[in-house]
């Protein structure tokens, strides 16, 4: 089919057809060009906060896997705790109250730990507190349902104690917080030796029972000139994750 025109000129329909085609594509290209990011973007904010909603999902998952194995950990070792209690050979026959450590006192005028009995139960100023592994310290402050024990690193404590085959007696003293104990009383060229276990004296006027481990020497040394060996002893009793104790109704001899 054609048109005819007073200048006699034909147009074929088709010709116009693909003349305006030529003309639209361009624009329609661009349309999608522009339109097919703004589409992407919003199927992709989408997925995208999916995704950050099933890692939160995952993440709190894994957050709650720790908290039971923590806890977990946790009860295991309370009940390490409470049966290395059960078991020491230490200080037999000497009644006692067994006890929670409750907190930690670590201060600038008296190292300590907080323990959850008291008058109430029994406890007394005096009394010796002993862990699984040996010597915790001595109660120094009581109220009816709580105590306060004396570390042994405090500089405050002392405590008369015995080394080697011989029961050689020294003194341990506290130096303070996460300082090793001082052992005095050491002529030079002594058998004391690193790995040496000291044990509480129990001499007459000692204010802890007899044969109580204290500590470890860990270190021996001979200045030149000097009166006294220099030793360090590391406390057998780690206070960063000791939960529970003994507490134990002794008295020194009047």
């Amino acid at each position: 089919m054609t048109l005819n025109y007073r200048g006699g000129a034909k147009f074929s329909f088709v010709s116009i057809k693909a003349a305006v085609r030529d003309v639209v594509s361009p624009v329609r290209s661009t349309a999608n060009g522009i339109f097919r990011p703004v589409g992407n973007f919003f199927t992709g904010a989408f997925e995208y906060g999916s995704t950050k909603a099933k890692l939160a999902q995952v993440q709190n998952e894994l957050d709650q896997l720790k908290l039971v194995q923590y806890s977990q950990l946790d009860a295991q070792r309370q009940l390490d705790q409470l049966l290395t209690l059960s078991k020491i050979q230490f200080a037999q026959g000497i009644p006692s109250i067994e006890a929670q450590v409750v907190g930690q006192t670590p201060t600038n005028i008296q190292l300590s730990f907080e323990l959850n009995k008291g008058s109430s139960q029994g406890v007394k100023l005096g009394m010796v507190v002993v862990g699984g592994s040996g010597l915790a310290g001595r109660v120094v402050a009581v109220s009816s349902g709580t105590s306060t024990v004396l570390m042994l690193s405090d500089p405050n404590f002392v405590a008369g104690v015995r080394y080697g085959k011989g029961g050689n007696i020294a003194l341990a003293t506290g130096q303070g917080v996460n300082l090793p104990l001082k052992l005095g009383l050491i002529d030079p060229g002594s058998n004391i030796r690193v790995g040496q276990v000291l044990v509480t004296s129990g001499l007459q006027g000692e204010i802890y029972p007899a044969g109580i481990p204290v500590g470890v020497v860990s270190s021996v040394s001979n200045p030149i000139g000097g009166l006294q060996e220099q030793v360090l002893v590391k406390p057998l009793v780690n206070y960063s994750n000791l939960q529970f104790v003994k507490i134990l109704e002794w008295a020194p001899p009047a």
